[in-house]
């Protein structure tokens, strides 16, 4: 029976190793909003076994109002220095399209370096915009789960990029915890309805909280054009920071 250090000392074995070198994996760090159920989730769906992904969370306010996303910048700092300490990441992502709008990209930028200097940063906003210059996309319709204060930034900023909102649609939801409870058949009639009507050279479905990704194809299919939601576009971007060429299939055409 082993009852001191002493005695435990000569039980325990040690052993040599070297500790391994890169294995080549992309590795992604995800700083996500604490409100946030789906992000994630899809994030896992497209994820490769060559890309790696170490996500934490950060303070968010229960509902979506343009004060309450601005707010989220207090905490974006600290929260991303939680991601793996000591483990070297290849990407940084935040993850809310709105609060990148709102609290501005170079922002985002800025305040997540200050934890992890000099690693690429995306955003859901400078996705989508990346994402719409990839495929060519000039006139675009936009739905939401949003409220017009959030949504009136988004559409100045599209326009700001030089691109044109044929059609913009909302299901107006002010609590953000509702926004992953939107049925899947009623975003599916949305965009359909939204689309009557209405060229548009892409459709972008808006929120990192809305469930979209399984979506996408069908959308393609039903409706003839491209369609970017924000979780897949920010991953697309993520990838094409570090030069990754993984591309997984049935999640859009941008993807693909």
């Amino acid at each position: 029976m082993i009852e001191t250090f002493t005695e435990f000392q000569a039980l325990q074995q040690h052993f040599e190793h070297q500790s391994r070198c890169d294995d080549g994996h992309v590795r992604i760090g995800l700083v996500q909003l604490a409100t946030d159920f789906t992000l994630e989730n899809e994030w896992r769906q497209l994820l490769g076994e060559r890309v790696e992904l170490y996500s934490t969370r950060t303070p968010s306010s229960p509902t979506v109002t343009p004060d309450g996303l601005r707010s989220m910048a207090q905490s974006l700092t600290q929260s991303s220095a939680l991601l793996v300490p000591g483990m070297p990441l290849d990407v940084l992502a935040f993850g809310c399209t709105s609060g990148s709008i709102l609290i501005g990209e170079q922002e985002v930028s800025r305040l997540i370096n200050l934890a992890h200097p000099g690693i690429p940063v995306t955003n859901p906003w400078s996705a989508v915009k990346a994402a719409l210059r990839e495929l060519n996309a000039r006139k675009i319709a936009v739905l939401t789960p949003y409220i017009g204060e959030v949504n009136f930034p988004i559409c100045l900023g599209l326009q700001q990029a030089g691109l044109q909102v044929s059609a913009f649609g909302t299901f107006s939801v002010l609590d953000d915890e509702l926004i992953p409870r939107i049925p899947e058949d009623a975003i599916v009639r949305a965009a359909e309805q939204l689309l009557q009507g209405n060229k548009a050279d892409a459709l972008f479905l808006s929120c990192t909280n809305l469930r979209t990704l399984g979506l996408l194809d069908e959308l393609e299919r039903r409706l003839g054009i491209p369609v970017i939601s924000s979780n897949q576009a920010m991953l697309w971007h993520a990838l094409q920071l570090t030069n990754c060429n993984h591309r997984p299939q049935g999640f859009g055409s941008l993807l693909r």
